[in-house]
């Protein structure tokens, strides 16, 4: 049954991706690209932009996103239901016990290999949107541009998201 599928798929991006919901893109891409082929790379690199511009956490919406287009309203819940339970479970055991543990060396050195980690998921990321984003000189200019208000610059990102909207009405 799909929804069952669903729901496993997102429950292994959710249990086996370490650091933020950018790392998660990189297994939740095999999966709903890959191997069960719900979506197209342009499709997932289309809901990728679309749950980063919409409110709430990216990987949230994108499982929301990727359920509602394979079976519909059950399918968003599944798939959501499957990407939150072990991280909400998880987190709330870390946050009882995060403040006693904190310091131990074990703990620190966890923490010291989990974060690079999460960078290099985040970058596998990054490059495979790469590909399918940046298509032409105009979306690199695009691109190039939003890393210097937001980065450089130290633009809000809110801003710079709004000013995208309003550049794409004017483009298309």
């Amino acid at each position: 049954m799909v929804v069952i599928r669903l729901f496993l798929v997102f429950l292994k991006v959710g249990l086996f991706t370490i650091g933020s919901g950018y790392s998660m893109l990189v297994l939740a891409q095999r999966y709903v690209v890959d191997t069960y082929h719900w979506l197209t790379l342009q499709e997932f690199t289309d809901l990728v932009a679309i749950s980063e511009i919409t409110p709430g956490p990216i990987m949230i919406n994108l499982a929301t996103f990727v359920g509602t287009k394979v079976a519909g309203f059950i399918g968003a819940i599944f798939a959501t239901l499957g990407l939150i339970i072990i991280p909400f479970f998880t987190l709330y055991v870390i946050s009882l016990n995060y403040a006693q543990f904190k310091n131990y060396p074990l703990m620190q050195g966890i923490l010291k290999v989990i974060r690079p980690m999460a960078i290099g998921f985040i970058t596998v990321a990054i490059m495979k949107l790469f590909k399918t984003s940046i298509t032409d000189l105009r979306s690199a200019v695009i691109a190039i541009g939003v890393i210097l208000l937001t980065y450089g610059f130290k633009v809000n990102p809110i801003y710079t998201v709004l000013g995208g909207i309003v550049l794409g009405v004017v483009m298309r």
